[in-house]
């Protein structure tokens, strides 16, 4: 006789409703167990950095497991978002590369001040001086980083919580 719990498969399930275009939490799911024979084809539990901070492409109810087909790079810019290009001189962002999903605040490399809150989308350098980051912000505070920007005055400050 074969252990019945040996020949299980630990796969993601949803923990709570997660409604079509929203970004999957960490909460909103939960490891679930399925017979390896199962025939069901759920994402397994060692893959969940691929379901967290993705968007739901269908709406996902408790309970249900997690499948590939329900999952999608988010879409941006989001409602209420801008995605901006920030040209940075060279001293005015971290010399390492930023990536997708960094926080970022933008500031007045002038005036200094509190600075416009971002998430990176992409990074490419466009001379020997300057790179650009593409930031998300709210759509509220597009025209101010654009400003920034384009007045050559705009900082990229790397956040602590990435």
């Amino acid at each position: 006789m074969t252990n019945a719990l040996a020949d299980r498969d630990q796969v993601i399930a949803v923990a709570r409703t997660v409604t079509v275009g929203s970004i999957i939490r960490v909460e909103d799911v939960t490891p679930a167990q399925l017979p390896g024979d199962s025939g069901l084809a759920g994402l397994m539990w060692s893959e969940i950095d691929r379901v967290v901070g993705q968007t739901a492409t269908t709406t996902l109810l408790p309970g249900q497991i997690v499948v590939a087909q329900a999952v999608g790079a988010p879409s941006l810019p989001g409602p209420g978002q801008a995605v901006v290009g920030v040209a940075v001189a060279a001293g005015l962002a971290p010399a390492a590369a930023l990536g997708r999903g960094d926080r970022v605040a933008v500031i007045d490399a002038v005036t200094g001040g509190q600075g416009i809150l971002g998430e990176v989308v992409s990074e490419s350098t466009t001379s020997a001086e300057t790179r650009t980051i593409d930031v998300v912000v709210d759509a509220t505070d597009a025209a101010g980083v654009a400003v920034l920007s384009r007045a050559g005055q705009a900082a990229v400050v790397l956040l602590e919580d990435r």
